[in-house]
């Protein structure tokens, strides 16, 4: 791991904050200069155009004849907008024109009836900016062309002047605006800050601690509603597995004080030691695969056959039942029964129900595994014995860790060597593999396991067929 510092939301959101202020700052300024030129064309427009119309009509006489000379009043509005004259003919003669004008002021023409020209500076004159305006006069097609120098409504001296008096009230204006809104957000993420403190807090002596959901910020609240969801599973299981450590060290405890006291008598006849070492031996087992479970990840592509395993397991017991006068068999469907699972957990769960069936059924008896489809499709395996079986009343408890009905626990231990956890690590076993595990009365006497597997997780024949046909290219 690096010595770097993990990114802060807080600089991040001030750097786009900042970017986007200045962005914001600037897109104005270009926008009101893109506004405040065309502003400009559009007023120097009307003001030529308004003196294009007031020349027309002091040139048009009363018999619609062109006059040869301007109006004292006409030549003084010239003179306040600063602006100079031509009418010219369609061959480009100059036929009236301001003091100084010798030939037409547009030098490119133009045939349509309104357009606005520009005539660049040249031998030390300003550029001048026009309009061309065209007439009918006595049957005759004229033009008027108006004039003014650019410098009169200069766009660069109205921005000098806007900058000069209103631009430096940005800065300020947007330094504020960005110090606000950090503020707002650092306000904003308090909640975040308060939860971040909560989870801190969070200990395995404050196991039950979970965080702050008043106040927060409907944004955040899924987010904190999750953290405490996943709290509350974590506590549930750190609360399972010092319960199931407490259980286990107790269930030990017994054994070993009584594997010392056998030791003691070393030399003794009938002293039953290596029966006591078996049954601890079963015990620690039974823990390891307990720890096992905790730790299963079925992956998708993972399958049991169900009538391979069940061969597998009986052909494994066979000797214990051989041992103890018990006969085995494997019954039911022959073809077979893939379903979604890890084989060695599911080995380990049926072991532990065909031995527990073993050791509980009467000499000379048979135990049987068979595997079955339901009426709904389901795989099953059921483990039949004739022994006693399980009343009713404590069927809903046989599940439970290190229950072992009130019966003797010397019995016990000489008989199946458990301590109570074989059924629980066959219960956990299925619901690892979304199954469920039940037990019942076997028709005559004696008692009936039944491992129920899913149905979206058994492979059709179909399926099979088409896997071994790939497997086979």
């Amino acid at each position: 791991m690096t010595g770097r510092q993990p990114p802060s939301l807080m600089a991040a959101i001030a750097r786009w904050l900042v970017l986007v202020t200045l962005l914001a700052v600037a897109t104005t300024a270009l926008l009101l200069y893109v506004e405040f030129k065309d502003t400009h064309d559009r007023m120097r427009q009307r003001t030529l155009s308004g003196v294009a119309r007031m020349i027309e009509k002091a040139v048009r006489g009363p018999d619609d004849r062109l006059v040869t000379a301007l109006p004292d009043s006409v030549r003084a509005m010239l003179r306040v907008n600063a602006a100079s004259f031509a009418i010219v003919d369609g061959d480009g003669r100059l036929l009236l024109g301001s003091d100084g004008v010798s030939g037409p002021l547009d030098p490119t023409g133009s045939d349509r009836s309104h357009a606005v020209f520009r005539v660049p500076a040249r031998d030390g004159e300003p550029a001048l900016y026009g309009l061309s305006r065209r007439i009918e006069v006595d049957g005759r097609r004229l033009w008027i062309q108006v004039v003014s120098g650019e410098e009169e409504l200069h766009i660069e001296w109205l921005l000098e002047e806007f900058v000069e008096h209103f631009g430096w009230i940005w800065l300020p204006f947007a330094l504020v605006l960005i110090l606000v809104n950090l503020v707002i957000i650092h306000r904003g993420l308090r909640p975040l800050r308060r939860a971040s403190a909560g989870a801190a807090a969070i200990g395995p002596d404050s196991v039950s601690e979970r965080l702050p959901e008043e106040g927060m910020p409907r944004e955040v609240l899924p987010l904190v509603r999750a953290v405490n969801q996943a709290l509350d599973r974590l506590e549930a299981g750190y609360r399972a597995q010092r319960s199931f450590i407490a259980d286990a060290a107790h269930e030990l405890r017994t054994p070993l004080a009584v594997l010392d006291a056998h030791l003691a008598l070393i030399g003794t006849p009938g002293a039953p030691i290596r029966a006591d070492v078996a049954g601890m031996t079963r015990l620690v087992d039974q823990l390891l695969d307990l720890a096992r479970l905790d730790a299963l990840r079925i992956a998708p592509g993972d399958t049991v056959d169900l009538t391979a395993l069940a061969v597998e397991v009986a052909t494994h017991i066979a000797p214990l039942a051989l041992d103890r006068r018990r006969g085995i068999e494997v019954v039911g469907q022959e073809d077979p029964l893939p379903v979604r699972g890890a084989h060695d957990p599911l080995f380990r769960a049926l072991r532990n129900l065909v031995e527990n069936a073993v050791c509980h059924a009467p000499a000379d008896s048979t135990v049987s595994i068979e595997v079955a489809v339901s009426a709904t499709g389901e795989p099953l395996l059921r483990v039949i014995d004739r022994g006693p079986g399980i009343p009713p009343a404590l069927r809903s408890r046989v599940f439970e860790r290190f229950w072992q009905g009130g019966r003797d626990q010397s019995t016990e231990r000489t008989d199946s060597g458990g301590a109570g956890l074989g059924l629980s690590i066959v219960a956990r076993t299925m619901a690892a593999h979304g199954g469920s595990v039940a037990v019942a009365d076997t028709p005559g006497g004696g008692g009936t396991f039944t491992l129920r597997f899913p149905l979206q997780l058994r492979r059709t024949d179909a399926e099979t067929a088409k896997a071994d046909a790939a497997g086979g290219l």
